[in-house]
């Protein structure tokens, strides 16, 4: 949209009025000094309008002979028409061209004042986009800042999903080494049966050669107090009967007898107490071991 005229008609009027006034040509170059204002081409337009209104100044008569006059008006209005033609051609060719410049000029305002608008849309719209391209930025700090905080939860989550699978890896061997403890449960549990059973049938044995024990120290005691009882009878019966030395040979045989059965069970008894003892140090070490059985079992567990 073209802008108002800064000038006027009436001021390049009165200007062009002056500078003939002052005995120059009026020009628009002139005039638009001289006002200090004003496109060239609004001025040359209402210069155009200024010299179309100046009256031309009335030729004034000349007295010359009528010969002379008639010959001078001939050659005169040859020499005008010519000139006239030339300068009517000349004139139209400048008016053609101060209005095509004028129009050109006219269009070039137009555009360089359409440009300016467009300029300044431009400039708000640049001051509009680096408004937007402020807001970008800092949403764009923002989405940097939730990306690093995403990237950080990502690697952690991707951290626990490394520890969980390496969790999962040494599940079987965890397993593994559980059922590898459990056999070891259960062969311990064997183990502390078959000890508890061989100890109880140790402890049987010990009871059974201790009661043999006894027996034969029972026996052994009987058999002292028969030999004693029948030593006296002998002793007795050789005081009695000193002449029965068949009698006294023979208990002295049964004596000799008794003694040896003495000292075969003394070593019978020696021998019960013997195996006994050493049945007593295999129970000893069958019940250690059973103890060491018991305690192991919650060891395992913990």
């Amino acid at each position: 949209m073209a802008r108002e005229a800064t000038i006027t008609q009436e001021q390049v009027n009165a200007a062009a009025d002056a500078i003939r006034a002052g005995g120059a040509k009026p020009t628009a170059r002139a005039i638009r000094d001289q006002l200090g204002t004003g496109s060239m081409a609004t001025v040359l337009k209402f210069l155009q309008v200024w010299q179309s209104g100046q009256v031309k100044p009335a030729a004034q008569d000349v007295t010359l002979p009528p010969a002379l006059t008639r010959a001078l008006v001939d050659f005169i209005g040859q020499e005008v028409a010519q000139a006239r033609a030339g300068l009517e051609a000349d004139l139209a060719t400048a008016q053609q061209s101060q209005a095509d410049l004028i129009g050109e000029s006219e269009r070039q305002t137009a555009t360089i004042e359409a440009q300016g608008e467009a300029l300044d849309m431009a400039h708000a719209e640049k001051a509009e986009l680096q408004g937007k391209l402020g807001q970008m930025e800092t949403d764009l700090a923002t989405a940097r800042d939730e990306a690093a905080r995403e990237r950080q939860a990502a690697e952690a989550a991707r951290t626990e999903l490394a520890k969980a699978q390496l969790r999962l890896e040494a599940l079987p061997r965890i397993e593994a080494e559980a059922d590898r403890l459990r056999g070891e449960l259960d062969a311990e549990r064997r183990a502390r049966v078959e000890a508890e059973q061989k100890a109880a049938v140790l402890e049987s044995k010990v009871e059974y050669e201790t009661g043999l024990r006894q027996k034969a120290e029972a026996d052994l005691v009987e058999q002292v107090k028969v030999a004693e009882e029948a030593h006296k009878q002998a002793l007795a019966s050789a005081e009695a009967l000193g002449n029965e030395r068949v009698a006294v040979q023979a208990a002295t045989a049964r004596l000799e007898a008794s003694v040896r059965e003495l000292s075969d069970a003394r070593k019978e008894a020696d021998a019960a107490r013997a195996e006994a003892k050493k049945a007593g140090e295999e129970t000893a070490e069958l019940r250690g071991q059973l103890a060491m059985l018991k305690s192991t079992p919650t060891k395992t567990q913990e």
